[in-house]
């Protein structure tokens, strides 16, 4: 429950580079010939709506557990420390360090490592082929596209939908269905809801953010900051999930993974402010939280929402996998919250370090233990290094440790099979063993070539 690796880190930073590393790009790109870009058979990504996942989350994958004191879910929580500053967080320095040219500070700290990962996309992009430079020109028109979603929705520019004067009154339980229903309709292939509780207050920012993605020429970008109140004036969080497009992100690295990533970036502002549109029209009130106006930590949120559980990479895994896109809507409806859930990670997560392995920036703990852990709170899990990990991001892009998790496998029967048996911590190994037989203990990506949709 790292603020420097979460989720939304994770989807809304992958392949951010600097202006000047995308002039390299571009220039490089524009010498390839038309018969190069022709390549048959290119597959295009499933779009929000065009579900993934045909069905709900099977009960027999999981169990549902009881909220206890001291633990969000499966994870142990043993002291909150102070509320963080949403602009201090990786990914926002990302965002105003490459807007400005800002790369200051001692060494370890954000200034000089990111500069470094910049500069090492800017050798990346020197040593690359024609073909590659103008896939990272695609690439980086889908990253101007989601700049654009992020600019416009920012605080003070989104017009939200006025709160209906004459509100929809239903019971807390049909109400919830009624709200899960819409959500699948409109794309979200999983649900949950949690109450916002006094142990939640850790994960809520003290101060949020009030800019968009600004990744180029803005020397004078300053985010004045937002406070965030606790109490807090929202009753409930629905966590909205969808599984991101499997083929693409499992390029691994590079410009599609990139280009994946921009979009469901894009996705995770959708949503929100379409749910939240819809409860207003209702007659409540309603708050998207999306990437400019994030007010919280997400991981927790879906985690006591019941949507996965805290896995060793720092994700939330669900029994579908960690390709999940999470996002989020606060509201005082009448709700029931949902209860978290154990299909058996944790215990998993101890024999199979898949994602370790296969991280290149050796960013995700190897321990066959969970241990103490103090960043956002004290609590007991598996340390990922978060200034690692964004920089191998910001260099390369990646999703490795997303795609080589023995949960981001299609809905099978052998699949399903397996998520039964991964349950029990005896046939972990086991399962562990039949992954990497059968997809590779170091699996190689998908070729941009064969799923770009530009090709």
């Amino acid at each position: 429950m790292d603020e420097k690796i979460n989720r939304r880190d994770f989807v809304k930073g992958a392949g951010l580079a600097s202006a000047a590393t995308v002039a390299t790009i571009m220039a490089t790109a524009s010498t390839v010939s038309a018969e190069e870009l022709v390549h048959p058979g290119g597959k295009a990504m499933d779009e929000m709506g065009s579900a993934s996942l045909t069905r709900d989350l099977p009960t027999s994958f999981y169990k549902r557990i009881e909220n206890k004191d001291g633990y969000i879910g499966t994870t142990r929580v043993i002291a909150p420390t102070q509320r963080l500053d949403a602009r201090e967080h990786g990914f926002s320095q990302i965002v105003r360090r490459g807007s400005t040219g800002d790369w200051s500070g001692e060494p370890g700290d954000w200034g000089p490592v990111l500069l470094a990962a910049v500069q090492e996309k800017k050798k990346h992009a020197a040593e690359i082929t024609p073909l590659e430079a103008a896939d990272y020109t695609w690439s980086n028109a889908f990253q101007i596209a989601m700049d654009r979603w992020h600019i416009t929705l920012e605080p003070g520019r989104y017009q939200q939908a006025p709160i209906a004067a004459t509100k929809v009154e239903l019971s807390p339980e049909e109400m919830t269905a009624r709200i899960k229903k819409i959500c699948r309709w409109f794309g979200c292939e999983q649900v949950g809801i949690c109450e916002v509780t006094e142990d939640m207050k850790p994960f809520f920012y003290s101060v949020g953010r009030t800019k968009g993605t600004y990744t180029t020429g803005h020397a004078n970008y300053v985010d004045e900051g937002r406070e965030i109140p606790w109490p807090y004036p929202y009753k409930y969080c629905i966590v909205m999930a969808d599984k991101c497009d499997t083929d693409t992100l499992s390029a691994m690295t590079g410009p599609l993974v990139e280009a994946s990533a921009k979009i469901a970036c894009s996705q995770s502002d959708f949503a929100p402010h379409y749910l939240e549109s819809i409860i207003r029209s209702l007659g409540h009130d309603a708050k998207a939280n999306i990437f400019s106006d994030t007010d919280i930590m997400d991981t927790p949120f879906a985690v006591k929402a019941g949507l996965g559980e805290l896995g060793r990479s720092g994700l939330v895994i669900s029994p579908w996998g960690a390709q999940m896109r999470i996002m989020e809507v606060f509201t005082n409806l009448p709700l029931v919250p949902d209860k978290p859930i154990d299909f058996g990670l944790q215990e998993f997560c101890k024999v199979c370090k898949k994602c370790a392995d296969n991280c290149p920036a050796s960013a995700i703990s190897m321990d066959d233990e969970p241990s103490e852990v103090d960043t956002v709170v004290k609590s007991i899990r598996w340390f990922q290094d978060g200034k690692k990990c964004l920089s191998q991001r910001l260099a390369y892009g990646c999703s490795k440790c997303q795609s080589v998790c023995p949960w981001s496998k299609p809905d099978t029967l052998i699949h399903e099979i397996g998520r039964m048996v991964g349950q029990n911590p005896a046939f972990a190994p086991f399962l562990v063993k039949l992954d990497d037989f059968f997809y590779n203990r170091y699996p190689e990506g998908h070729e941009t070539g064969e799923w770009a949709p530009w090709r």
